[in-house]
Formats: C-alpha cells, sequence, structure tokens
C-alpha cells in the first residue's frame, strides 16, 4: 500500500490503470518463463494471483468511480457488472477450451496477452465520458498517511473505514458459507464413492459439483444483474440496495440453523447448496454493482488510495478472521454446520447496522457532489387537434423538460390533468417520447386536457399540460 501510493503521487487516472496493468502484463510472463526454466512458482505463484485477482479490479472500478459523477454512476455501474459478468462467464469458458490445447504456461501466455489488449481502452474511455456525465469530486481530502498508504486513510476516515469493516463482514460470511458448503460437498462425495464400492472417483465428484454450481452461480448473477439491479436501484437506491443482501443472508442462515429443529424437511446439503448459489448469486451482481458505487462521491485520493486498501487489506483481512473463527470453531468449540450458520446470522444482524450508516453517509457524500434541483418545463408542447377515426402521433420534444443535476435522467409519464388515467385509445409511448393513438368515431367529449410529468432519479417532478381538441370545420 505505501509503494502504490508513492506511484499514486506520481501517476492517476487512466496513467494509473495502465502502469498497474503492465505491472502485471510483464510479471506473468515471467512466471512462465521460470516454469518453462524448472524453478517451482507454485507459492510465489499463489500469492501472487491474490494480489492481481483484487488490485487490477479495484484498479478498474476505482477509474471508473474518478470518470462518472454519482447519478450518471449510479445508472452507468449497472451496465460495467453486467460486462464483469459477461467476461466471467467467457473467461471461464476460455479457460475450459484452452486447457485441453495449452499447458499452463501457454494459458499464462494468453492471460498476458488479453490482459495487455485493456491497456488501449482507458484512454478512449475517459475521452468519450460526456461533460455532463463526468465525476465532480474533489482532488483530495485530507493528506494520505505516506507510512500506511491507503491503510492509513481508511483508518482516519468514518465512512472509508464503515465500508472497510463491511468488506470484512461480507468476507468473512462468505468465506463460512464456502466452508460450510465444502464440508457437506466432501462428506457426500465420500459416501457415494464408498456407496460405489470404488467405482465413483472423490476428486471427479467434487470438480463435477463445483462445474455445476459456479454454472448456476454465474446464470443466475448475470439474470439478477439484467432484470433486477437497475429496477431495485429506481425503487429504493443505493441505501436500499446495501440491505437487500445481509437481509437475505440473515434469512438463509437462520433458516440453516433452525434446520436440525424444523425436523429437516429440506435435506441440509440440498438447502447448503441453495442458500450459497442465491448469497453467491447477489455478491457477484447486486452487491458489487452498490459496493462500487459508494465511492462515486468520495475524493480522488479516497477513490484509488482508500478504496485500493479496502479491496486487497481489509478483504484478504476478512479471509484471515474467517480462518481463525472456523479453526476455533472446530478445534476448541466443536461446532457443526447450524453453529456455523448461527454465527453467520448473528454477523449479518451487524452487517445490517452496518449498511444503514453507510447508507446514510453515501446520502451525506453525495448531496456535497450535486446540485438535486428539481426538473423544470421550459417548453410548451402543443394542443393535439384530432378528428374521430383517424390515427394519430403527437411528439413530445426532447427540450420541453430541463434538468440542471450533472449526468441526471428524466423519466416521462402521462396521465389526464385531473390525475385519472389516459382513455384507452391513447397511449404515451416512452421510447418514442410520442401520444399515439385513434380517436373512436363514437367518441363524445371535444377536449381533453393532458399533464406530461417528468422526474428524476430522486424523485423531484415538474409537469406541463396540453390539450387534445376536436377539429372543427370552420
Amino acid at each position: 500500500m505505501p509503494f502504490y501510493g508513492w506511484v499514486r503521487r506520481h501517476l492517476d487516472g487512466a496513467r494509473l490503470l495502465r502502469a498497474v496493468t503492465i505491472f502485471f502484463v510483464v510479471t506473468m510472463p515471467m512466471f512462465a518463463l521460470l516454469a518453462q526454466s524448472g524453478v517451482s512458482i507454485a507459492f510465489a505463484f499463489f500469492i501472487w494471483v491474490g494480489i492481481y485477482g483484487v488490485m487490477v479490479v479495484s484498479q478498474m472500478w476505482a477509474f471508473a468511480a474518478d470518470s462518472f459523477n454519482v447519478k450518471s454512476g449510479q445508472r452507468l455501474f449497472v451496465v460495467i457488472m453486467l460486462g464483469a459478468n459477461l467476461g466471467a462467464l467467457a473467461g471461464s469458458k476460455i479457460a475450459q477450451l484452452a486447457a485441453a490445447e495449452l499447458s499452463p504456461i501457454g494459458l499464462m501466455v494468453l492471460a498476458a496477452g488479453i490482459l495487455g489488449a485493456t491497456l488501449f481502452l482507458a484512454g478512449p474511455e475517459r475521452a468519450a465520458v460526456p461533460e455532463g456525465s463526468r465525476a465532480i469530486s474533489a482532488e483530495h481530502g485530507r493528506p494520505v498517511p505516506r507510512l500506511l498508504g491507503g491503510i492509513g486513510l481508511v483508518m482516519r476516515d468514518r465512512y472509508l473505514l464503515l465500508i472497510a469493516l463491511l468488506v470484512v463482514l461480507l468476507n468473512w460470511i462468505n468465506s463460512t458459507g464456502e466452508f460450510i458448503l465444502a464440508d457437506f460437498v466432501k462428506a457426500d462425495a465420500v459416501a457415494r464413492v464408498a456407496g460405489s464400492a470404488g467405482a465413483l472417483d472423490l476428486g471427479t465428484l467434487i470438480t463435477a459439483f463445483y462445474g455445476d454450481f459456479n454454472f448456476w452461480v454465474t446464470l443466475v448473477s448475470l439474470g439478477i444483474q439484467l432484470f433486477l439491479v437497475s429496477r431495485i436501484y429506481q425503487v429504493v437506491g443505493v441505501r436500499g440496495a446495501l440491505l437487500i443482501h445481509p437481509i437475505f443472508v440473515a434469512a438463509a442462515y437462520g433458516t440453516l440453523a433452525l434446520a436440525p429443529i424444523l425436523g429437516g424437511f429440506v435435506p441440509i446439503f440440498t438447502l447448503v447448496r441453495w442458500i450459497k448459489i442465491a448469497e453467491n448469486s447477489i455478491d457477484y451482481s447486486l452487491m458489487n454493482t452498490t459496493r462500487q458505487a459508494l465511492f462515486l462521491p468520495v475524493d480522488r485520493d479516497a477513490k484509488y488510495d482508500g478504496k485500493t486498501a479496502i479491496d486487497t487489506f481489509f478483504w484478504r483481512f476478512g479471509d484471515l478472521i474467517q480462518a481463525l473463527a472456523v479453526y476455533v470453531g472446530l478445534n476448541h468449540l466443536h461446532w457443526d454446520a447450524p453453529k456455523f450458520a448461527l454465527l453467520n446470522l448473528v454477523l449479518a444482524f451487524a452487517w445490517m447496522a452496518l449498511a444503514v450508516a453507510i447508507g446514510r453517509g453515501f446520502s451525506r457524500k453525495a448531496l456535497e457532489n450535486i446540485m438535486n434541483v428539481a426538473p423544470e418545463a421550459v417548453e410548451e408542447i402543443p394542443d393535439l387537434i384530432f378528428s374521430p377515426g383517424q390515427p394519430f402521433l403527437h411528439p413530445v420534444s426532447p427540450s420541453t423538460f430541463r434538468d440542471a443535476d450533472p449526468g441526471d435522467v428524466l423519466n416521462l409519464r402521462a396521465c389526464c390533468d385531473d390525475g385519472t388515467p389516459l382513455p384507452r385509445w391513447v397511449r404515451f409511448d416512452m421510447r418514442q417520447r410520442a401520444f399515439i393513438g385513434t380517436v373512436p368515431v363514437d367518441v363524445t367529449i371535444e377536449e381533453l386536457r393532458i399533464a406530461v410529468i417528468a422526474s428524476d432519479v430522486d424523485g423531484l417532478e415538474a409537469r406541463t399540460t396540453f390539450v387534445v381538441r376536436r377539429f372543427v370545420m370552420t
């Protein structure tokens, strides 16, 4: 972390992202050369992969948070995370196909080439961000400590410290769940091997289970990202999204902890599998998107130094706590799966309290980065003159409403001026921003007043009206 802080004081933005990427692009072929020469690289490469897996991803999201303002980021991070899910799906398939043709050394070279291709994307990405969507966060907050780097920055900033604690709890709970699942997988595989009189192979059974398990996690997380995350943000925002994952975890592990008491109406191994598929899917989609969005309203030091410290040091600290808890639980307290599930239930309640506190902090910081003014109607919609029996298409000009908030997006809806729904013979097409319909020949109304309402991300509204009037021959 101190070395990373030194690099960031000399490079920033796209240059920093490229520098970190180049480090890993260069070092990966070095491992391949050492392995080709017969040098034992297993331990060093394992450590390197552990750093790479969190460092490069953290830099990409820090760069994204540094590119977009709060309102644009809340919308676009959903799409960026969709790219991450599709990349995970494609990467696992490429690795599966390439493993049959390439040695592990060949896979290292292939991975280095794919990673190197991303070096050409950072500059064009930053240049392509529209002016109204660009980040407006401060350059610096409190000075970054040189001794501990981003770790010291996190320890001094309450908002960042809360996020760090959230990451520790999230990783602790998830890793404990993975331990519970692995224990059941191994026990089930051992029982099946014993029942087959040695016809089945233990390693093959475990590998097959995790292949199927990871397939469903990827598929479900992709579905959540495609169909639910943006809608959740529209309904409850980032603050509400923070609570969905811990509420599910509390309910799931509470059920698992009570499974022996409830009489085992669902086989416990099946229950653990369902819980972990759902938990990991929510984690990789909704929770991951939300966790990255928390850095949108902070200053640039926090986006880079603070976020990198949280995603590396504090993430691995969660691994360490989980390993210690499992060791104590197994060897000293003699816990079984329901006891570990009960521990996760308690941790989930602490997670909820953290989520509430972080949500409040996010709202306060977001208000410092946005004006949050209501939209306004600046142009009248012309009246619509109709002839019974004739179809019509009446557009609403894009300049009808204006919103001064950077990155805000207006959603339009329509109703009668008195608040009642539109008649069946007219509908408002949001994609075309136009009223479409055909007035029946037997319609009795002479005119109808319609209201068009524009609402921003925060629910602030503006409205204007126009009249639908029967054509009269003069």
